[in-house]
């Protein structure tokens, strides 16, 4: 077993065809004989908030797939400054700039609590010659991250801000009974996201609750009263 690092646990080698979350990851569409072809070992690795998974310009030798928590994706400018430029969600992929180049073009760091699967290139290579099945996948989650990455920007960049948080709400929120949760992150990641500062970002929050849009703020989690009042407000922004 690889040593235990302060903010980095190692689970173990992932098990893909048992995994809970495969029917919306990489291997989704692998049969047992695609899984016989499988012979670097694929890690999986839980992360605390806050710690890095790679760096911007590090050597991409792996893909990872999130299982659970959220990461984010950050680039840095040669001037100094920095922009989130993607959230990762559960089932989503990212590093998939591996397959293509030698270095990573983002730095990857964990938002929350996250667990992760490290997925060495050369599986994917090796499988994506050998199977269609894995190739198909491939390009679908890359689309997505492409979809993502441009409804990210249209959506949470574009009107005032207190409508661009109702629509970051509703793309993260769950339902728990006859309201719904959505997460929120360190107000400076929310400011990076949204190219704003932290305390208009917290400011907004405020404007929100009052308007009985949003309730319970708390450091890392909301509560919606009502998802389709929100919905409504992100889509008139009254």
């Amino acid at each position: 077993m690889k040593p235990v690092e302060i903010k980095i646990a190692w689970q173990g080698q992932s098990d893909c065809e048992t995994c809970t979350i495969r029917s919306s990851a990489l291997f989704a569409e692998l049969n047992e004989e695609d899984f016989s072809k499988i012979h670097s070992p694929i890690d999986d690795l839980g992360y605390e908030a806050n710690s890095p998974i790679y760096s911007q310009g590090e050597s991409a030798q792996h893909v990872y797939t999130l299982r659970q928590g959220y990461v984010k994706l950050l680039h840095l400018n040669p001037d100094g400054t920095s922009r989130i430029v993607r959230l990762v969600r559960p089932g989503d992929l990212f590093g998939m700039e591996s397959l293509l180049g030698d270095h990573y073009k983002h730095a990857a760091t964990a938002l929350t609590n996250a667990h992760v699967c490290k997925i060495p290139k050369n599986v994917i290579s090796i499988l994506g010659e050998e199977s269609p099945r894995l190739h198909r996948q491939i390009v679908k989650k890359w689309g997505e991250a492409l979809s993502q990455s441009e409804g990210w920007f249209s959506e949470i960049n574009t009107g005032r801000i207190e409508v661009r948080l109702a629509r970051f709400l509703l793309k993260l929120a769950k339902e728990s009974g006859s309201f719904a949760v959505a997460p929120l992150f360190k107000r400076e990641d929310m400011g990076l996201m949204m190219d704003v500062k932290f305390e208009t970002i917290s400011r907004a929050l405020a404007s929100m609750a009052e308007q009985g849009l949003i309730s319970n703020i708390t450091r890392l989690s909301v509560q919606i009263p009502n998802i389709d009042t929100l919905r409504n407000f992100s889509e008139k922004g009254i």
